[in-house]
């Protein structure tokens, strides 16, 4: 859990400086490395030990870009005016003549 939240902390500081259009970039070629890794895996003999460290490795990856779509997400917010509170509003039928 330690390793996440460093992995977390260390996102956050490199997303500081990285526009979303880079962010998007970021993330889409992580997918397609873990998508290819995945790949790879099906058509190759690879040992148990090395499919759990691809595994693992994947898992910290996804962890990193999960932490990296809420940083843009925090700022998205800071962007957004304040929340309002949501009310009902009722609409009614016009009554046919």
């Amino acid at each position: 859990m330690e390793e996440a939240r460093r992995v977390e902390r260390h996102a956050e500081a490199i997303a500081a400086g990285i526009s979303r259009e880079s962010m998007s970039h970021f993330m889409t070629a992580g997918m397609e490395i873990v998508q290819a890794a995945n790949a790879a895996m099906k058509s190759m003999e690879i040992p148990q030990e090395t499919r759990m460290k691809l595994h693992k490795a994947q898992r910290e990856f996804l962890l990193a870009m999960k932490s990296s779509i809420e940083v843009v997400i925090a700022e998205i917010d800071k962007e957004v005016p304040a929340r309002h509170e949501l009310r009902k509003i009722e609409i009614k039928k016009k009554s046919s003549k």
